[in-house]
């Protein structure tokens, strides 16, 4: 039997969270869940701040407000120092998640090694307790194939 709900519920573990389609409901395009790859350079380039509070996921936001917030981690992909900045300003302002706990890579591969990094700190704790949110399946097969870790996609939170 599945047991991930019950590793996400338990208030030990350590939950790492994407952004994009996880803390950030993707609705960048005008009609379309994007823009495309173009824009979306030229946005952050500029520094046009598209990371605002009607993108805030509120099944989220509820779930994460319940938590220790020394537990809760971000791990996201960036174009630019532009858009990491606007990640970490999201997450702390609307999240309450503490900026030093924001990290960002310029690969979705990196994401594993960031979460051994964070495992460090929790050395006593099992690695099922370690968990990577994420909306895609890429990054969580990827984890689960270089670590013990435990992974959940997104689409767990809409039954949670």
């Amino acid at each position: 039997m599945n047991k991930i709900y019950d590793l996400l519920k338990n208030k030990k573990s350590v939950i790492a969270f994407d952004v994009d389609g996880v803390l950030a409901v993707i609705k960048f395009g005008e009609r379309n869940h994007f823009v495309t790859d173009e824009e979306w350079e030229n946005i952050t380039k500029n520094n046009i701040n598209t990371y605002t509070e009607d993108i805030i996921s509120n099944k989220m936001k509820d779930f994460i407000s319940t938590r220790n917030m020394d537990n809760i981690y971000v791990i996201t992909k960036v174009n630019n120092e532009n858009e990491y900045n606007q990640k970490v300003d999201f997450c702390s302002k609307f999240y309450n998640i503490k900026r030093e706990n924001v990290f960002y890579v310029k690969r979705e591969d990196e994401k594993a090694g960031v979460l051994q990094k964070i495992k460090e700190n929790y050395k006593e704790l099992p690695d099922e307790n370690i968990i990577m949110v994420d909306d895609t399946t890429d990054v969580l097969t990827d984890v689960m194939e270089k670590t013990s870790f435990s992974t959940a996609h997104i689409s767990l939170f809409l039954d949670i």
